[in-house]
């Protein structure tokens, strides 16, 4: 008797994964300072609602949660750039050399030729890089579109601001994180008063517009910063 054995192919595919980039300090400190600032603002007008039901309750302005939110907002913008600089710094000056904007950034950061040669002799002289440029950047207020745009062009990127713009694919998007940052400079410096002594008015809902365009726009540069870090 003869046994007829059919024999199969079994075909196994490979699973394939994309990588998902690790989320770098920056962005995720960036995200739990905007949070905040989105919690805040989110909460004005169910309260400014609870209050005015609330009876023998004076009225009170409510106003300056929208205020303290774009405070929060421009922080964390702020804090994110200068970290998220010095969190490239050294795995680019490793992988493609420093740019001349890179080396007048150092000579101003204090690394002079002496300094230099004495890097050359300790453990870990990219350790005490980075170090000198966080040191530089306590100083250095990144809120300005210009500001930024100066900034990154150390890595090569120009015109960084208006780029994360187009890839946002918002033609106001600049615009409205100008009106927002020149905001919060009248509050953190002059009350948020006019020239008259009287607070001027703020709309919580153009504000909390505001903080999301501000938010994207930081989305943007963190997209656009880790498309160049794969390059």
């Amino acid at each position: 008797m003869e046994l007829s054995v059919k024999s199969e192919t079994v075909i196994v595919a490979k699973k394939t994964t994309t990588k998902t980039p690790h989320p770098r300090k920056s962005y995720t400190t960036f995200e739990t300072v905007a949070k905040r600032s989105r919690d805040l603002i989110a909460l004005q007008t169910p309260v400014e609602k609870i209050m005015a039901l609330a009876p023998n309750t004076p009225p009170i302005d409510l106003s300056d949660m929208s205020r303290a939110a774009v405070v929060l907002a421009v922080a964390a913008m702020d804090a994110y750039f200068t970290d998220v600089f010095s969190e490239r710094f050294v795995p680019f000056l490793k992988k493609k050399g420093a740019t001349k904007a890179m080396v007048k950034l150092l000579e101003d950061a204090g690394l002079h030729t002496e300094l230099a040669l004495e890097l050359l002799a300790t453990d870990r002289p990219y350790q005490r890089i980075r170090k000198l440029v966080e040191a530089y950047h306590e100083h250095v207020t990144t809120q300005k579109q210009a500001v930024i745009d100066e900034l990154f062009l150390a890595y090569g990127l120009k015109d960084f601001s208006s780029n994360v713009e187009k890839l946002k694919r918002r033609k106001t998007l600049l615009k409205s994180l100008t009106t927002l940052v020149k905001r919060r400079h009248c509050i953190a410096h002059e009350g948020d008063l006019n020239g008259h002594g009287r607070v001027r008015t703020i709309d919580s809902v153009q504000t909390k517009s505001r903080i999301h365009d501000l938010i994207a726009f930081v989305s943007g540069a963190d997209d656009l910063l880790q498309r160049q870090h794969t390059d």
